[in-house]
């Protein structure tokens, strides 16, 4: 049997089982066995094409799929498979002060590729994870697939999301994901509201999602945004000015 990790988001397709035991020789056959034990997470890990979503990531023993055999990555007895979504999150507090500043100096450092990271709070600790933007590899190696560039896209490194994944099962919840606008506005846009999104609702409904504008290497603004039931609206982040809007 093959012990698979379950993701937050995808939790209320197994009863809230964090683990699930499958038999399967492979990867494709392992998501073949899960969709027919739970019907629910049929859509959310790959597409009608039976391909993994471009959010989604997969591993086997620690390492991506992607590096692996992909969807015919093999599989034995005592194996562990982790489906990681590239965004969570869920917190009642914006940002601090401090984590405002450090998320506004990477933005900055890392013009003119967007910047990207999580904040990881468990009761009273917050850490700031500062990630690397993976999205000028994955479009070098498939541009049909991922036709943006850093410059207009992120995507956070599969290893940093797996380190998200082990910090999630040492109890720590992913409290806002951020990221940066090259030589554009702080608004939630289209593609940021559809990585949000996972079969068609808020995958946490209470996650802060923090974007920060960078105009010709220099910050602009920030914004916050979260979900209201509706859409998502934006925050008040202390230090920034604040009108209400989403763009």
């Amino acid at each position: 049997m093959v012990s698979v990790y379950i993701p937050t988001p995808f939790r209320r397709a197994t009863a809230n089982r964090d683990r699930v035991e499958v038999a399967a020789p492979d990867v494709a056959g392992l998501l073949d066995e899960l969709e027919r034990a739970y019907g629910g997470l049929k859509g959310l890990v790959r597409n009608e094409l039976g391909q993994v979503h471009a959010h989604v990531a997969l591993y086997v023993n620690g390492e991506t799929i992607d590096a692996l055999r992909g969807l015919a990555t093999p599989l034995k007895d005592g194996d562990e498979v982790a489906i990681i979504p590239a965004l969570a999150g869920g917190s009642s507090v914006v940002i601090t002060p401090e984590e405002r500043e450090a998320i506004r100096s990477q933005a900055a450092e890392e013009y003119p590729f967007e910047s990207c990271g999580v904040i990881l709070a468990r009761a009273d600790e917050r850490r700031l994870l500062r990630c690397r933007n993976a999205q000028n590899e994955l479009h070098a190696r498939d541009p049909e697939r991922y036709p943006r560039d850093a410059r207009t896209a992120y995507y956070i490194d599969p290893k940093d999301l797996l380190r998200i994944g082990d910090l999630e099962r040492e109890g720590y919840g992913v409290a806002v994901i951020y990221h940066s606008h090259v030589d554009a506005g702080a608004y939630f846009s289209e593609t940021d509201r559809r990585q949000a999104l996972v079969g068609g609702e808020p995958a946490y409904p209470t996650a802060v999602y923090v974007v920060t504008s960078v105009l010709a290497g220099r910050v602009d603004a920030m914004a916050a945004f979260r979900w209201n039931g509706v859409d998502f609206a934006r925050l008040p982040i202390p230090g920034e000015p604040f009108s209400g809007d989403n763009e």
